[in-house]
């Protein structure tokens, strides 16, 4: 394992990963495994962001470079990363996280996007297609690492059409249940099963803009998709010699 990633990532699933069109490794936190409720968090896309240029473009299309971001942006901290900043906050229902509390939740779930192409920019949406070869994949991962749930960031239809029509090909069942709105935005549920396991799907707001943190944190808890166990946070709070990993300077 790379030392970057100071023990806070499980690679022991990449020889599988290498057999699903996966161009970028998705995170897998330390203490996935062991967590009460296996959940993916499952983000949409990543563009060409920076100076836009061949050498960002590269580094961007790295296989680690998902990783990389989660640790620097999400663990660590050193980016002020909206989508991430603004979960964080949903989770632990407090403005600012400590960097403990960070860990903490990165380390106990999988993190990936949904989406297999780089977006030229911002603007770029994905297509019915990206989101229709997204799901394949990630019908694949999931029998390997067995979540029970999965958060889903963004609510657009035709993300959550595409599995729905991807499940039916494939004659799976699926249940679905649109749930109480949360501000202007009405969370969606579906239940499938992969091979016999159950496995839950929240679509909630996307957290990087107009997220009303508080409201969605709530929202999260009631219906039961915390990532953490309310008295894991008792035990961060009360953990604060636990030293933090140093900075990532690759």
């Amino acid at each position: 394992m790379d030392d970057c990633f100071k023990g806070f990532l499980d690679d022991s699933f990449d020889p599988t990963f290498n057999s699903i069109n996966l161009p970028w490794l998705p995170w897998v936190g330390s203490r996935y495994y062991e967590s009460d409720t296996k959940t993916i968090i499952l983000g949409e896309s990543v563009y060409v962001y920076g100076a836009g240029d061949e050498t960002t473009r590269q580094r961007i299309l790295h296989r680690e470079s998902l990783r990389q971001r989660q640790m620097t942006h999400g663990i660590l901290g050193k980016i002020k990363s909206r989508y991430l900043r603004n979960f964080e906050r949903a989770v632990f229902l407090k403005t600012r996280p400590s960097g403990l509390e960070r860990a903490h939740l990165w380390s106990h779930v999988i993190f990936h996007n949904l989406v297999l192409e780089l977006l030229p920019s911002r603007k770029n949406r994905p297509t019915m297609r990206d989101y229709t070869a997204g799901w394949e994949a990630f019908l694949e991962l999931a029998e390997v690492v067995q979540p029970q749930r999965c958060i889903v960031y963004g609510l657009e239809s035709p993300k959550i059409e595409a599995l729905q029509e991807l499940l039916a090909s494939r004659k799976m069942a699926i249940q679905k249940k649109r749930l109480p709105a949360v501000g202007r935005s009405r969370p969606v549920k579906l239940s499938i099963q992969i091979n016999g396991r159950p496995l839950d799907l929240l679509f909630i707001r996307h957290p990087s803009a107009f997220f009303p943190w508080k409201k969605w944190g709530a929202f999260i808890r009631e219906a039961g998709f915390n990532p953490l166990a309310v008295e894991t946070h008792e035990i961060v709070e009360r953990a604060t010699t636990e030293p933090l990993p140093e900075p990532f300077t690759g």
